[in-house]
């Protein structure tokens, strides 16, 4: 009796321990952006993401054996990434806004995955910024 009264007091501990640890993602869909945005719109960064032009598409598919390689082994979520990646080193932009995605699968490879977003590059707040050429512009305007 003691035994089994031992037995069920350590099982009890134990699982105690494994459901007490937790891990956490950070916002921004699991990206660890650490720019903090307030609920009413107020950022706490001095940058901006300024829409840039129409919104793109971007696939990658097995067809290919450049995209077969990429796609090899790797979950949606991994996939959704690196589409998101590419899609802006691709149309030289700093993020997608509004990125969504299609995706098709057989059992639990990915076959072909899109994405399609605008464009979006990064400016600060106190300069005008020049998203063809990607650099400040200094305004002075003279009376």
């Amino acid at each position: 009796m003691k035994k089994n009264l031992f037995l069920i007091a350590l099982s009890v501990i134990v699982i105690l321990a494994i459901t007490s640890c937790s891990s956490t993602l950070a916002g921004a869909g699991g990206y660890a952006t650490n720019m903090g945005v307030d609920a009413r719109g107020t950022s706490y960064n001095s940058y901006d993401l300024v829409p840039v032009g129409d919104r793109i598409t971007y696939t990658i598919d097995i067809s290919t054996p450049e995209g077969k390689q990429k796609l090899y082994k790797l979950t949606l979520a991994e996939a959704q990434r690196l589409a998101e990646t590419e899609a802006a080193r691709k149309f030289n932009c700093d993020r997608l806004i509004d990125p969504r995605f299609d995706y098709l699968k057989k059992g639990k490879r990915i076959l072909r995955i899109t994405v399609d977003g605008r464009p979006g590059n990064y400016r600060t707040r106190n300069n005008e910024y020049d998203s063809r050429t990607r650099q400040e512009i200094d305004i002075n305007v003279r009376h």
